[in-house]
């Protein structure tokens, strides 16, 4: 089959309006990708958003963006999951799009040696909050594409800064600042934990660096996904703020005995194979703290764990891939002992 010509990716102002009515919340029976941006909005409460299209022998060119919709009307940095699988289940890759008060693009591109029918699935990261945002993808090269040309084309942001459904529509649930006390009051990472009186982070998932703390050791989340590139075990140059700033927690913590860099992984893939991934992460992490923090290789245990000690469920519970249960586990944790 011939592949057809595609319109490039084109990136447009942000607006508030509503989501396409076109999406489908259904993997059963979703949506025909269109020629040129395909658009609109997706958050936890309505679930993912599911596309398909056919790829055909050659190349194919991917072209992802996300802007996050921000809490209490402040932005705040998500993370909105592409990922591409065929029917039987079979992920061809997974492609994390990094939002903060910005619309975030990414590339990314693949090929296809025979006809094949490709299931696109867009989510949300999952948090107690409401999180989305406004995405737009584009395919061009070897595709067949289903979808209408310009179905999408006045869709816009949504504005759902933590927004409920009444009768009229959509109502902010504070119409403007708001003090919850008769003082300031901090919304951020500066809480108190109940047991140590020491500050804790936040955890929101899917964000670069999370830090737990407790009376007895300080864990350090690093996800995979921003340190590298899909399957592979090579630091991206964009990493290095992440590290920057975990080697700063590292020595504020004044550790006690060997810290642990533990790599993890999810559970797509052969488990011979995770494990060995798993482990040559921790050690690109601790060889870039030795060469670039000024850290001892006497300090660092680097050890492997392939898709065990899962942070969330790699499925869902009707038994469907939940892409943002998997982007969870696959993470770096740094153990220092206090």
């Amino acid at each position: 089959m011939k592949p057809r010509p595609l319109i490039p990716l084109i990136l447009i102002c942000i607006a508030c309006s509503i989501p396409a009515r076109s999406q489908s919340h259904d993997p059963k029976h979703p949506t025909p990708l269109a020629p040129g941006i395909n658009k609109g909005n997706v958050d936890t409460t309505d679930g993912p958003v599911y596309y398909y299209f056919y790829g055909e022998p050659g190349r194919i060119d991917f072209r992802m963006a996300f802007h996050e919709m921000g809490l209490f009307g402040n932005p705040l940095r998500q993370t909105l999951t592409f990922a591409l699988s065929d029917e039987t289940g079979k992920a061809f890759f997974t492609q994390p799009v990094v939002s903060q008060g910005n619309l975030a693009e990414i590339s990314n591109h693949g090929t296809f040696k025979t006809h094949t029918r490709v299931l696109l699935t867009i989510s949300a990261q999952q948090a107690i909050n409401r999180m989305g945002g406004y995405y737009e993808f584009s395919v061009t090269g070897s595709a067949t594409l289903g979808g209408k040309a310009g179905s999408s084309a006045n869709v816009k942001p949504e504005d759902t800064h933590l927004t409920t459904t009444a009768k009229n529509g959509p109502v902010n649930l504070t119409p403007g600042t708001a003090s919850l006390t008769s003082g300031p009051v901090s919304l951020t990472s500066g809480t108190t934990s109940l047991t140590s009186g020491k500050p804790v982070q936040l955890v929101y998932p899917g964000q670069a660096l999370t830090v737990r703390d407790s009376p007895t050791e300080l864990r350090i989340l690093l996800a995979a996904d921003v340190l590298f590139d899909f399957d592979k075990a090579n630091l991206r140059p964009d990493a290095v703020a992440t590290l920057r700033r975990a080697a700063a927690k590292i020595r504020t913590a004044k550790p006690r005995g060997a810290i642990r860099i533990e790599g993890y992984t999810d559970a797509k893939g052969a488990d011979a194979l995770n494990l060995h991934l798993s482990q040559q992460r921790a050690e690109a992490v601790e060889t870039w703290f030795i060469q670039n923090a000024g850290m001892s290789v006497s300090a660092f245990v680097p050890k492997g764990y392939g898709a065990a000690r899962p942070v969330a469920p790699n499925r869902k519970p009707d038994g469907q891939d939940n892409p943002a249960g998997r982007q969870l586990n696959r993470r770096v944790e740094i153990v220092v002992m206090k």
